[in-house]
């Protein structure tokens, strides 16, 4: 419902006022990067507040790793499930945004395959912060000083041609950035190789954190 609200509020509110961005309508630029950060949002929710509840409040962590699965196998496990709940999110945004003509090419069709990728990522990215958090009143810090700056600076609402040289190279360090343009060539149907390096940089991201939280945890629950 945010995500429609802000496609609602900016798209059709600003869009009145700012009729076209980089030649098409404001509503058709924003609308993929509202899906892509749907993706973030939901697959981020699921591993971040959500997994310190089951892992410091209903101990569902201690109780799993004293079956024959590993911590290994519960992170993985957490990760599925966060990338599971980000996709249904953009998947469901887009069936929104299609009869109101916001989805320009069949390209959008992989879409579902980028989402899966991007929310794979973004729940890697939330595990890795729960698992050094111990107290849930530090996530105020986490959605505060990343996750909304993420979102404000992913290149949603505004192209990064419009920033300085300086802030692009930092919007181009967010994987949002790189979620959002994958999304929005893939709606609008400007597909080429830059689009497939978008989705190898979020596969990096995951990459690069994705063992983080398995060690972390293992020292935690199994000291």
């Amino acid at each position: 419902m945010e995500a429609i609200a802000y496609l609602a509020i900016m798209g059709l509110g600003l869009g009145a006022y700012l009729t076209s961005v980089d030649g098409v309508s404001y509503v058709v630029f924003i609308a993929p990067g509202i899906a892509a950060s749907a993706v973030m949002f939901g697959a981020i929710l699921e591993t971040s507040y959500n997994a310190f509840v089951r892992i410091h409040v209903r101990r569902v962590f201690e109780a799993a790793v004293t079956t024959p699965l590993s911590v290994g196998d519960v992170v993985v496990g957490e990760y599925m499930w966060g990338a599971t709940r980000g996709t249904i999110y953009g998947v469901v945004f887009l069936i929104v945004m299609a009869p109101f003509g916001l989805i320009e090419s069949w390209w959008a069709l992989l879409c579902p395959l980028v989402f899966v990728i991007g929310a794979l990522t973004f729940g890697v990215l939330g595990m890795t912060y729960t698992s050094f958090t111990s107290n849930i009143e530090h996530f105020n810090i986490f959605w505060t000083g990343v996750m909304t700056p993420m979102f404000l600076f992913g290149g949603i609402f505004f192209p990064f041609t419009a920033l300085p040289d300086w802030a692009q190279v930092i919007g181009w360090c967010l994987p949002l950035s790189h979620m959002v343009a994958a999304t929005r060539e893939l709606v609008m149907g400007d597909v080429g190789w830059v689009t497939l390096g978008h989705v190898a940089v979020l596969a990096a991201f995951a990459a690069v954190l994705f063992w983080v939280p398995v060690r972390r945890l293992g020292r935690t629950l199994l000291a």
